[in-house]
């Protein structure tokens, strides 16, 4: 499948470079205002699956959605190609989808794209929470009229955002615990990385794990750290850990960049000796839980958290469905035995 040039926001300059278009799977360019592939007749990429699908009408007016994410890793590559998708699947249903990459997750800067987004009158936005500092920026949206829907990261408890997509984090960083409690057998040392301690949905998951993790005594933590969802600093932060703790046990990478992680666990000598529990299923991760390296990595779905957002926007615009406040996605758990089975797409 062609792989369409996103939108890039340059966030200091603001300027915008338009996409091009993609090709359905079933054959032919998407042509607005021709014939519409029916919603029955998508092809989804390989190993994905619809979670919704667009209703089988084109807009009498022209729509514009913004689909907004952070492209500082993998998961964002991933969430991507969803709002890739949604943009190809509504394409012949007089909408366009306006994909706007930020390069990391930052909240004045998620703000700013945010206001323009406002300022240049899309009738629908999407994009992470992050924090509670975006609030402000969700209510004058919704109070213009705009659809806001929100995956992976609420702004707030009490945002207007009209709908919510992804996992909890709560769940997520619980289900992570346990995972490193097991692989390491209840004890030893071990360390935890998370992207931003300023992000509500890492601090979720590190929660959640402590929930689990300070039940047992004899699981000693040496430290947390941010490496600001980058790999390479996964990787450096991982050797510091390894060369001050040279009996450490278990890492858990909270966020993105764990392949960087396990990396350094390899390149030390020491895969299958410390154990790596993490989230996201990806091309760069699947390799390391395949040969043991990661022993238990948790998906939350990241295409239908880029795809379902935009779509269900267009069918509250277009045919008034209005979706559930909260879409929460199960946490698939893949581990060496597993993942092979689980996302065969990755091998």
């Amino acid at each position: 499948m062609l792989r369409k040039t996103c939108i890039l926001v340059f966030v200091a300059l603001f300027g915008l470079t338009a996409g091009v278009n993609m090709l359905f799977a079933g054959g032919g360019q998407a042509k607005p205002g021709g014939p519409l592939t029916p919603a029955a007749q998508l092809v989804p990429p390989p190993g994905k699956t619809l979670l919704s699908l667009p209703v089988d009408q084109a807009s009498p007016k022209p729509i514009k959605i913004a689909a907004i994410i952070v492209q500082s890793n993998p998961w964002g590559q991933a969430v991507l190609a969803g709002q890739e998708y949604a943009k190809k699947v509504l394409a012949d249903r007089n909408c366009t989808v306006d994909c706007i990459s930020i390069e990391d997750f930052d909240a004045p800067k998620t703000m700013s794209v945010v206001e323009n987004c406002i300022a240049s009158g899309y009738n629908a936005i999407t994009f992470v929470g992050i924090s509670d500092a975006l609030q402000p920026s969700v209510d004058k949206a919704v109070d213009a009229g705009i659809i806001v829907h929100i995956f992976n990261t609420d702004p707030g408890p009490n945002s207007k955002r009209q709908a919510w997509y992804g996992q909890s984090g709560i769940e997520g960083g619980e289900l992570c615990g346990e995972a490193l409690v097991k692989a390491m057998g209840g004890s030893g040392k071990y360390g935890i990385i998370t992207g931003y301690f300023s992000i509500i949905g890492h601090e979720e998951r590190r929660t959640g794990a402590h929930s689990v993790i300070d039940k047992y005594p004899d699981m000693k933590l040496v430290g947390e750290f941010e490496n600001r969802d980058k790999a390479e600093e996964a990787y450096n932060i991982t050797t510091n850990l390894i060369t001050v703790n040279p009996d450490l046990k278990g890492i858990y990478v909270a966020a993105g960049g764990p392949s960087g992680a396990a990396k350094a666990v390899e390149d030390a000598g020491l895969a299958g000796k410390i154990a790596i529990v993490c989230h996201d299923v990806l091309p760069e991760s699947a390799p390391y839980v395949a040969s043991g390296t990661i022993s238990a990595a948790l998906d939350q779905d990241p295409f239908n958290q880029g795809y379902q957002p935009v779509v269900d926007a267009f069918n509250r615009i277009v045919a008034g469905i209005i979706p559930p406040d909260k879409t929460f996605y199960k946490g698939v758990m893949a581990t060496p035995q597993t993942i092979r089975q689980l996302f065969p797409e990755l091998f």
